[in-house]
């Protein structure tokens, strides 16, 4: 783009995994607008175990301040507050990089877009980049390359095609700046483990019951695994509701292992995961957070989403994922069909994957 303003709003919603997911038209803005100011404005989480969008982002390259608005409100005063706040900002132009959200037909959905439209025109902005044109952008629709359901990273990079081309599969595209000082901390947070030994990480947290696998399935996991990598130590990462089950965890993999749950940020555990040989967990906030880094996933889905929408980067991952007839039910808690679809992954498929996984490492780097 010829004209480069001077000041730029981005707006995304969302937690971990949706921060994660946008990170490459992030750094695509910062890399078409090198010296702007970036307002980000973004919700509050509604649960404490979903970190702000901004702990994810980190406070030194992708913004310059951030406007917060509780999630879902229709309160007029805080909207008020919050248009006041962007216009008193000047902005240049609005960078829209939040996930449609689908409602209950195409016009109500196109209704809820041209209201966000307005409200940021209204608020001063004269350019706005990513606002949905195409019915692919309103509706969820199937890649001609796959299959499946549009996968969110590449329906978010189409949608900023005027700011150039991304190429999802760079580790520019997905590099998360860490500072010299995060970097530090993640070392801090290693400390106690043999530098010549390999880590395995894994998170076995989620938002969702519908998305757990539950306890018994990993105790077992990690037992196994232990015998089979007895030199290898285990990280497990994740908010400090799930310190006591990674503890479980910890204690049945009966070796070294280091319990970071609630313990460091988004960025810190990012630090340390990329240090990991692989990595095991749910369809979660740490498993895109540890694909971002470069790091081989071996992940754990439910049924509740269509597949591929909200895969991970792919660095050789094996996504274990059972379509059942109930498939794309979105259910937050499955209570009906019983988790049919992720109780019925194995311990045996799960330990397969990480064969194949660590297999595919050593035939690709040598290791």
């Amino acid at each position: 783009m010829d004209d480069k303003p001077q000041k730029i709003l981005i707006y995304r919603i969302g937690s971990l995994g949706d921060t994660i997911v946008a990170l490459p038209v992030f750094n695509k803005v910062r890399e078409v607008f090198p010296d702007a100011d970036v307002t980000l404005l973004t919700n509050r989480p509604i649960v404490s175990k979903a970190p702000a969008l901004e702990s994810v982002l980190g406070h030194h390259y992708y913004y310059d301040r951030v406007i917060n608005y509780p999630s879902g409100t229709r309160n007029l005063r805080v909207l008020y507050d919050v248009w006041k706040e962007i216009r008193a900002q000047k902005i240049d132009i609005a960078v829209n990089l939040a996930t449609t959200r689908i409602l209950k037909d195409l016009r109500t959905t196109k209704l809820g877009v041209l209201r966000d439209n307005l409200f940021f025109r209204s608020a001063g902005i004269k350019k706005l980049v990513g606002f949905p044109t195409l019915r692919e952008d309103y509706e969820l629709t199937a890649d001609h390359d796959t299959g499946d359901f549009e996968w969110e990273a590449k329906r978010l990079a189409r949608r900023l095609l005027p700011l150039g081309a991304i190429d999802l599969q760079s580790d520019h595209a997905w590099d998360l700046h860490f500072g010299v000082e995060e970097i530090a901390s993640a070392n801090d947070a290693l400390s106690g483990c043999d530098p010549g030994k390999p880590v395995i990480a894994a998170s076995v947290g989620t938002k969702r019951q519908s998305n757990d696998w539950e306890q018994d399935n990993w105790t077992t996991f990690f037992k196994r695994l232990k015998l089979l990598h007895p030199g290898w130590q285990l990280v497990m990462v994740g908010s400090h509701e799930e310190a006591e089950r990674s503890a479980k965890c910890i204690e049945a993999w009966g070796g070294a292992g280091i319990n970071l749950c609630g313990q460091t940020s988004p960025r810190i555990s990012g630090a340390v995961l990329s240090r990991a040989r692989i990595f095991v967990g749910h369809d979660s906030g740490p498993m895109h957070l540890a694909a971002a880094t470069g790091v081989p996933i071996v992940a754990i889905y439910s049924a509740r989403n269509f597949p591929r929408q909200w895969y991970p980067r792919d660095n050789g991952n094996k996504i274990i994922y059972h379509k059942t007839d109930c498939a794309g039910c979105g259910l937050e808690m499955c209570i009906v069909q019983k988790k049919k679809c992720i109780l019925s992954i194995t311990v045996d498929e799960v330990i397969g994957a990480v064969a194949e996984t660590l297999n595919n490492t050593r035939a690709k780097y040598g290791y």
